[in-house]
């Protein structure tokens, strides 16, 4: 018995990794049941299949390369200048992380589409912007999402420079370029390559940006033609079969992007405020990239707001039934996907964290990154997988609740990881000794000594986890129907309907949401 007793820790960890391949291998399990291999010579050689490939890379890597150079650019200026809407706009980035893709669009559509404010604008003067579906929309969007990531990432980064090399630079004349690229440049590249990486996976397997501003064939992913083949075509051999090949091109994509964020030198953020002075034109230089930058980010959030309250018949939109249902839905789905986030991910960390504490760092490195893994299959090729295994059982309404939350909790299940980690190995590094000497277990150990630390990382992970539910739009696009739908999945049919009155109600809905949420999620920090 105390043998059974000395390997206990492992029962909740070993539970969570047969949970994930059950899910997963079950998933991947049922896509090679219905690819008929056999058709891959043809598939490969197919014209359309090559340039849907071809494209998934090209916009994949055209938007991260952007949105690394115009990070950069606004992670320097807000480096430099020193303002008072500084935090604001740094937490007004933040929640451009979890904001639903299709609210975004919705703005994005309001200010640069061809009714949008800004084109009515320009046309005053016999101008006009380029269409906003196919690839410029698409790339709009993916830099509106990862603008904000880059600037944050790089100026966390730039933050750790040490004041002494500034010292050093001005002692040596070095300023403006020549300081960039002998300082900043070698200090931020690896972070750059990672970053690259990062947002190359996310563009890559952007669905519902690609699926709503890509506006024809031309211009469609990997992740849209397997949404297609379904949808529309109804072959699922060929679905599979492209699940497979995207499955395929994400993991060896994740593997690499593994590599260069290993090398990611991390460092302590330098308290002195001690900087280069800089000359009048590049003070303004600086505050020109950041009105821009706010401008682009802000702007889209507004019109959704501005739009959702000057809708004709606003009250008659507000009280329409099936916006009600899609409510009802999403705010049932969103904790639902929360509590089984932390429920996975808590699990997993009493195991992996014991194994740190033992001396098993490796093992419990091993344990993590098998959690972590699950950013190498996209959503949507484990949603296919699903969708096909339904096929053979008559799924109800339940069921299918069920299987949406699943995904989404998998879905954030990485990111619960990445904030929960350190708070949990830090209570076991820093009182197991304690608690075993004193016999402190189960509920009396988190009442006296886990829960002071913990509280505030759990609230954010469950803050965060119910976010990212509440504007997914990948599982509910393949198991949502007229009875079970979700608020991102009636604001996708009303887009695709043109009724613009009733989907500038649900964007500004969904939007009133994501603050309430950012306000808790402050609020929580403000408290502890």
């Amino acid at each position: 018995m105390r043998k059974i007793s000395r390997y206990s820790y492992w029962f909740s960890g070993v539970t969570v990794l047969i949970i994930l391949a059950v899910i997963y291998g079950g998933s991947l399990l049922h896509l090679l049941q219905y690819s008929q291999f056999s058709q891959w010579a043809e598939l490969l050689q197919n014209a359309y299949l090559k340039q849907v490939i071809v494209f998934s890379f090209y916009q994949a890597g055209l938007s991260a390369l952007l949105s690394i150079v115009f990070g950069l650019l606004v992670a320097r200026a807000l480096f430099y200048l020193e303002f008072s809407g500084k935090a604001l706009l740094l937490k007004i980035f933040s929640l451009t992380y979890v904001l639903p893709a299709l609210v975004a669009i919705f703005g994005l559509l309001g200010v640069y589409g061809f009714n949008g404010w800004l084109n009515q604008f320009l046309r005053l003067f016999g101008w006009q912007l380029p269409d906003i579906y196919g690839l410029s929309g698409i790339l709009l969007a993916h830099l509106f999402f990862n603008i904000p990531l880059s600037a944050k990432v790089l100026h966390q980064r730039l933050n750790q420079l040490s004041p002494s090399q500034f010292k050093l630079a001005a002692q040596l004349n070095l300023r403006g370029w020549c300081f960039f690229r002998w300082v900043e440049l070698p200090f931020l590249k690896p972070v750059c390559f990672s970053l690259f990486g990062l947002i190359f996976l996310l563009c890559f397997t952007s669905f519902t940006i690609v699926l709503t501003l890509g506006g024809g064939p031309k211009y469609t992913t990997l992740e849209v033609a397997i949404y297609q083949a379904i949808t529309f075509d109804f072959e699922l051999e060929t679905a599979a079969l492209l699940a497979i090949l995207q499955f395929l091109f994400c993991f060896v994509l994740f593997t690499i992007n593994s590599r260069f964020a290993r090398y990611q030198q991390l460092g302590n953020i330098s308290q002195q405020n001690w900087r280069l002075p800089l000359s009048k034109q590049q003070r303004y230089w600086h505050c020109l990239i950041l009105i821009l930058a706010g401008l682009f980010i802000i702007t889209p959030l507004v019109e959704t707001l501005i739009a959702g309250l000057t809708a004709r018949q606003f009250w008659q939109q507000l009280l329409q039934p099936e916006l009600w249902q899609a409510i009802l839905f999403s705010l049932l789905l969103a904790p639902t996907a929360a509590i089984l986030c932390l429920l996975l991910t808590v699990a997993l960390l009493l195991t992996t964290r014991q194994l740190y504490w033992r001396g098993k760092q490796a093992s419990s490195q091993l344990l993590l990154n098998i959690g972590t893994i699950i950013l190498a299959i996209p959503t949507l090729v484990l949603a296919t997988g699903l969708f096909l295994l339904l096929g053979q059982i008559d799924a109800d309404i339940v069921t299918l609740f069920l299987l949406v939350a699943l995904c989404n909790a998998l879905v954030a299940m990485p990111f619960a990881l990445q904030l929960l980690t350190p708070a949990f190995y830090n209570n076991v590094l820093n009182y197991q000794r304690l608690c075993l000497s004193l016999n402190i277990r189960g509920w009396q150990r988190w009442r006296v000594v886990e829960k002071a630390t913990l509280l505030k990382p759990l609230r954010s992970a469950f803050a965060l986890a119910a976010a990212i539910s509440l504007g997914d739009f990948t599982a509910i696009a393949l198991f949502g129907n007229d009875s079970f739908t979700s608020l991102p999945l009636l604001l996708y049919r009303q887009l695709g309907h043109y009724q613009h009155d009733g989907a500038a109600v649900t964007a500004m809905i969904l939007l009133v949401f994501y603050f309430l949420i950012f306000l808790f999620t402050e609020q929580s920090k403000g408290n502890d």
